[in-house]
């Protein structure tokens, strides 16, 4: 799963400089400041293809729209509920059932997008006793380089028309390389020359995209053990990143997860 990332303001600058975008307040000010423990349920910034929050069609050989910036609510909720889900957040869609799940299928045909980052969270659980909480990790490329995971996004609307909410969630598949050492899963990271692959809607869908996506970024990917501040999603800062030092305890009761 992927259930925390981080994204500093220099390495978002550097994303939206890379795709040719800006993404400002009025007064000029950058609209997204750094976080270096973005948490579910929080607004964070996507790239989509302009106009297709008005779901129009693209044909397969013809020129993609323009790409833009959108402040989304970590979290998918689909377009035929009711409300505003009380449980556990959509925030994952597994790439093995995108294509079939509810949930999921419509914004995986029409409404791709991608998430910047600059790293990731995983808790590596201990083989040798259950009872041991689980170990933070940052997973990064060299040097906290920008990249994008693959997201999926929706618009929900209330059953009287008075709500309006645009959200998204992170597409993972099984983890490759050393990823396993951490967790079973890890997000779905197109290489920046197939980031057009991916934005393009394809309805019927494409069942084989995953298959038609670059693992290069997967490849290049470290991480190292942080402390369990980062644990409580009411903390950030760049101390939720720094490498841990010496032996670290994880205080319950005050870096509980979530």
């Amino acid at each position: 799963m992927c259930g925390r990332y981080s994204l500093a303001s220099e390495a978002y600058k550097k994303f939206l400089e890379y795709m040719g975008l800006t993404d400002k307040t009025p007064a000029g000010e950058p609209r997204v400041p750094s976080r270096f423990n973005i948490a579910p349920l929080q607004p964070i910034p996507v790239i989509r293809l302009s106009g297709s929050d008005k779901d129009q069609a693209i044909l397969p050989d013809a020129p993609l729209p323009p790409k833009e910036v959108a402040l989304m609510r970590w979290g998918l909720v689909p377009n035929w509920a009711r409300e505003l889900q009380k449980g556990k957040p959509l925030i994952n869609a597994r790439s093995e059932t995108i294509a079939d799940k509810p949930s999921f299928r419509s914004p995986f045909r029409r409404r791709r997008c991608l998430v910047p980052a600059d790293g990731f969270y995983e808790w590596k659980r201990s083989k040798a006793s259950v009872k041991a909480s689980p170990v933070p990790y940052h997973i990064c490329l060299p040097d906290h380089e920008p990249f994008a995971f693959a997201g999926i996004w929706e618009i929900w609307m209330g059953p009287h028309g008075d709500d309006w909410l645009e959200s998204v969630s992170i597409v993972t598949k099984p983890a490759t390389g050393k990823i396993r050492d951490i967790h079973d899963r890890m997000p779905v990271m197109p290489h920046p020359d197939d980031y057009d692959l991916w934005l393009r809607p394809s309805d019927p869908p494409d069942r084989h995209i995953f298959d038609k996506l670059s693992t290069a970024l997967e490849d290049r990917l470290d991480y190292y053990r942080v402390s369990p501040y980062v644990n409580s999603a009411r903390h950030d800062g760049p101390a939720c990143r720094e490498p841990a030092t010496g032996r670290e305890e994880d205080d319950k009761g005050q870096f509980g997860l979530f």
